[in-house]
């Protein structure tokens, strides 16, 4: 069996079909489909039931609800497949998105990293122009040379051999295990390829995680799991690499902080020496000197700039 498609499942009963049909449509065929109810409580285990009912590649795990990285490493503890795709159950792909990854998992590569068609926002997915194979460190290095370095785990399709090597599972409890889990995987692996390959629809839900206004729980995760990135890249030894990382950490903690309006939730949620440490970039030093000086200032005046960019 080539391909093994996991899909978290949690209360998506509106969305779920589509994403169903859009994996057992795929035009090439050797695939499992392995659906995880994470304790739904609307009609969602209902629809899993049915479809693994109408195909038998579909198979359903129903469990008790313990968030996405959770239901992940189920599908991966009875995946069969050779590479690993992960689809989030309000997304759906395009019907040839095996087929067209087939020859790239015919030489061995570890990670093979495609794009995706973000639809319901103005977020928009690239990658670095390049279909040779090169090593994690070395894609990462250009990928942030170029600006051009997405980290959501459904943008690549991974060799099951090596997640299970290298024992990388997803950290359960957490949001933005993505952030977490993939540059963890592409600094592992020693076989990577991009291939521009847009198959992945990525839905912008007003209800989802990446919208709500509440953004503690959001902050909590993203610094804790940064902190113990920020372990790991300090140990990389390629300089410019590993400024980069350090400097991705710092910029991103920056952008939960101002989405969140964090200011307002008290000195918990203020973390000027993590921030100034890790801002390597001149654009992210920048940022860190007003953020240092006034969090609440550089909120108000970074959302004051997101208006007027607006605006015009």
């Amino acid at each position: 069996m080539k391909f093994s498609i996991i899909v978290p499942v949690y209360n998506v009963q509106q969305y779920l079909e589509r994403c169903i049909k859009s994996l057992t449509s795929q035009s090439y065929n050797d695939i499992e489909i392995i659906l995880v109810d994470d304790g739904s409580m609307d009609n969602s285990a209902s629809i899993c039931d049915s479809a693994a009912d109408k195909d038998e590649r579909i198979i359903v795990i129903h469990k008790k609800n313990g968030g996405l990285s959770d239901a992940r490493n189920e599908g991966m503890r009875i995946a069969k497949g050779e590479y690993i795709i992960f689809v989030d159950s309000d997304d759906y792909v395009e019907n040839n998105m095996c087929e067209s990854f087939l020859e790239y998992t015919n030489c061995g590569v570890e990670v093979i990293i495609g794009d995706a068609l973000v639809e319901g926002g103005n977020l928009s997915l690239s990658h670095i122009i390049s279909k040779k194979v090169m090593s994690g460190t070395e894609y990462l290095l250009e990928a942030y040379r170029q600006d051009k370095a997405p980290m959501a785990a459904w943008l690549n399709i991974y060799k099951r051999e090596f997640l299970i090597e290298n024992n990388l599972m997803f950290k359960k409890g957490i949001l933005h295990e993505d952030e977490e889990f993939t540059p963890r995987a592409l600094l592992k692996a020693q076989k990577v390829v991009c291939t521009n390959i847009p198959f992945y629809h990525y839905i912008i839900r007003e209800n989802s995680i990446t919208t709500k206004k509440d953004k503690r729980k959001n902050a909590k995760d993203l610094y804790a799991t940064c902190c113990e990135l920020e372990t790991i890249y300090k140990q990389i030894e390629n300089i410019e690499l590993r400024k980069y990382l350090l400097d991705s950490l710092s910029f991103k903690y920056l952008s939960v902080f101002q989405a969140g309006k964090l200011y307002q939730y008290g000195n918990g949620f203020i973390h000027k020496d993590f921030v100034v440490r890790n801002a390597f970039m001149t654009k992210t030093k920048l940022k860190a000197k007003l953020y240092c000086f006034s969090p609440r200032l550089y909120y108000m005046i970074n959302a004051l700039a997101k208006k007027i960019k607006t605006v015009r």
